[in-house]
């Protein structure tokens, strides 16, 4: 009789083995790991993951039924960094197995919130005085991009920030730069000066001719209507120089 009741009672290995690995066993399994890896993170901060972890906890508000682990290591061995991956473009990131637009938007908002908060953080600062944190300020903006952008921050007469655009953009090596647009896009918004920024992808941050014939017809054309160009900023990846410093700068 107890023989007859264990094989009415018991399961086959294989049943077993299918209600192990069946959907709402796997979901509980994420859903147990995720909840101790947040719960980690409310308990004992940040400092207490690998950079893997952090890019797996994030990757949680994105990628809602799936293990993101794995993608999180994918994620770390391609871009080394926090700071590469939040600034990697869209086509790069979805080159990686497993992320998706939605996926690569949400480090896209992280890096846009960061710049917010920097700029939040500066509007209240004398930038020509802090200038280490104008330096920063334009590492950040400028991120990991490929192709050469010209930016200019505008400044009010405290040196406080009111506005940074994007003024130019173009391939490695050509980015057309107008000053009449830097100059309108200053008036507009009542800079009383400006700086002007630029990346070098490749690399290099020696100033090109082409630099410099900016710099000198933004600097005159400034000077003439009482809006100085304070500097001119080359940024290359971890590496800033200041046009101002060099001895070719106009005066």
């Amino acid at each position: 009789m107890q023989h007859q009741d264990d094989s009415v009672h018991s399961l086959p290995e294989k049943d077993q083995h299918h209600q192990s690995d069946s959907p709402s066993s796997v979901s509980d399994l994420l859903h147990g790991h995720r909840s101790r890896l947040l719960q980690r993170y409310i308990n004992a901060g940040v400092e207490a993951f690998a950079l893997h972890e952090i890019v797996e906890l994030l990757l949680t508000y994105a990628i809602p039924r799936k293990d993101t682990k794995q993608i999180a290591h994918r994620l770390v061995t391609r871009f080394k960094t926090l700071g590469s991956l939040i600034n990697a473009p869209e086509e790069e990131l979805i080159k990686v197995s497993g992320i998706s637009i939605r996926s690569a938007a949400l480090f896209h908002l992280l890096r846009d919130i960061m710049a917010i908060c920097l700029k939040e953080r500066y509007e209240k600062q004398d930038l020509i005085t802090h200038r280490r944190d104008v330096e920063e300020y334009l590492r950040f903006y400028f991120g990991q991009r490929r192709d050469e952008y010209v930016a200019a921050i505008f400044l009010d007469n405290s040196n406080h920030i009111l506005n940074t655009e994007i003024v130019a953009e173009g391939t490695v090596n050509q980015c057309a730069v107008y000053p009449r647009l830097i100059i309108e896009r200053a008036l507009r918004c009542s800079a009383t000066s400006m700086i002007i920024a630029h990346n070098h992808p490749g690399g290099g941050l020696t100033p090109s001719e082409a630099d410099w014939l900016i710099t000198e017809r933004l600097f005159a054309v400034g000077k003439m209507l009482e809006l100085p160009l304070i500097d001119h900023i080359i940024i290359s990846h971890h590496k800033v120089i200041s046009l101002r410093d060099l001895p070719r700068w106009p005066s």
